[in-house]
């Protein structure tokens, strides 16, 4: 499980940020609160801001993060055929939905400090009873420190390695590991991983592993559609659509001789008991979304992933949106520990009946080109008071209460400037 995440000098941040699933002590929801050692944690986190203000980047950053330590992995099974992958995921289906090529620098750019400088990751997650900490710098393609660090359930933390510029440092267990000729654009923890079975990296590895992203803001994502998932897990897939209150009650799928999909079919019932089918393509724009991440959220949960999810509201009724949360902050349904970042627009969301305070994030442009993020039970207001659980959020946030910049507050107010 992920504990928080922190980065430094990425697109539009500037300055350490971080995002944490830490519960804190705000008392609502207790129930949903995810129990793996001495801290809770939060099952959902959402971040809210302005177009611009910084929000899908934070997801990017994870995903650059991943994609730094995975895709050498993934490279390496294709180009031996051999699978030393450490998770169920097919290497063709990791390849294509989560190691999509970014030719974009990375750097804070809006100074001249920037491309001098390393970007920074920083993940606290939990494996077990054990806390690992991995630690990245790395300017353009060259790693310049990288560290991994594990704090068992007594507190006391011991460097896994310590690596900085040629200088490497490594556990005993890790003594025998070649690193002389590592290059250094490469991951030491992706290099171990590949040629040693040693249960630290293994750990620390299936965590990364574990991080599912999908990004809305793709206009074709929601057009995808996991035909063998749906199949699979069909008659769980059609209940939790239902209980969304919607009315498709089967789904069959006519197949080419060759094995390809001729066309997909959703039948409905009608108000006079009567049933129809559409083809799939006729669905609405939401309900196709639905399908097509509704199989990924499941076997996420099903799972114990960390999902990252950017534009998750689009297309969606704000009542659908709720009853995907639903999913994670239900301890009966999610019984193994998976949590999910997203992104939103919707306010009718952030409200008190559906998130903790410390859930709920904003990200938006400061006074000095810099993208800030920072939580709602973290927020001070103008007497020096944090938010209450019985404020409506979505209004004070609107009217600028929780720091949100004057082009909210124009668009609320329709003002136009003279």
């Amino acid at each position: 499980m992920i504990c928080e995440f922190s980065f430094r000098n990425f697109k539009s941040y500037k300055s350490e940020s971080t995002i944490s699933f830490i519960a804190s002590s705000v008392n609502e929801f207790k129930e949903t609160l995810l129990c793996p050692g001495k801290e809770k944690l939060l099952p959902v986190c959402v971040i809210y801001g302005p177009n611009g203000g910084g929000k899908s980047n934070v997801l990017r950053a994870i995903w650059s993060l991943q994609n730094i330590v995975l895709s050498p992995l993934v490279q390496l099974t294709f180009m031996k055929k051999k699978n030393r992958l450490l998770t169920d995921i097919s290497p063709e289906e990791l390849e294509k939905n989560f190691f999509q090529a970014d030719d974009e620098e990375l750097f804070y750019k809006w100074d001249d400090e920037g491309e001098k400088q390393p970007t920074e990751y920083s993940i606290l997650f939990q494996i077990n009873e054990d806390k690992y900490r991995y630690e990245l710098k790395i300017v353009k393609d060259s790693i310049v420190e990288e560290n991994l660090y594990i704090e068992n359930k007594d507190g006391n933390a011991d460097a896994v390695f310590e690596r900085e510029e040629e200088s490497v440092y490594l556990c005993d267990e890790l003594g025998k590991v070649d690193v002389e000729n590592m290059n250094e654009s490469l991951p030491l923890l992706s290099y171990i991983g590949m040629f040693k079975n040693i249960e630290i990296i293994d750990n620390a590895l299936r965590f990364f592993f574990n991080i599912q992203t999908l990004n809305f803001d793709v206009p074709a994502r929601d057009r995808t559609i996991f035909v063998k998932s749906i199949e699979r897990d069909k008659k769980r897939i059609l209940s939790v659509i239902q209980s969304m209150g919607i009315d498709i009650v089967d789904m069959r799928i006519e197949y080419e001789e060759d094995g390809g999909i001729r066309e997909i079919y959703t039948k409905h019932r009608l108000e006079n008991e009567t049933y129809r089918e559409l083809k799939f393509f006729e669905e609405s724009s939401g309900t196709r979304k639905i399908f097509s991440f509704l199989p990924v959220i499941l076997s996420g949960i099903d799972k114990g992933k960390f999902l990252v999810l950017d534009e998750l509201d689009a297309k969606l009724h704000p009542a659908l949106l709720q009853r995907v949360i639903e999913l994670f902050t239900d301890p009966k349904v999610n019984t193994n520990g998976a949590q999910m970042l997203f992104t939103s627009h919707d306010m009718t969301t952030m409200s008190s009946k559906v998130f903790r305070r410390d859930e709920i994030w904003f990200s938006a442009i400061n006074g000095y080109n810099e993208s800030v993020l920072y939580s709602l039970a973290d927020f001070r207001k103008e007497n020096g008071k944090r938010p209450r659980n019985d404020e409506t959020y979505s209004k004070q946030y609107l009217e600028g209460r929780y720091g949100a910049d004057p082009y909210l507050r124009r668009i609320v107010n329709w003002e136009v400037e003279d």
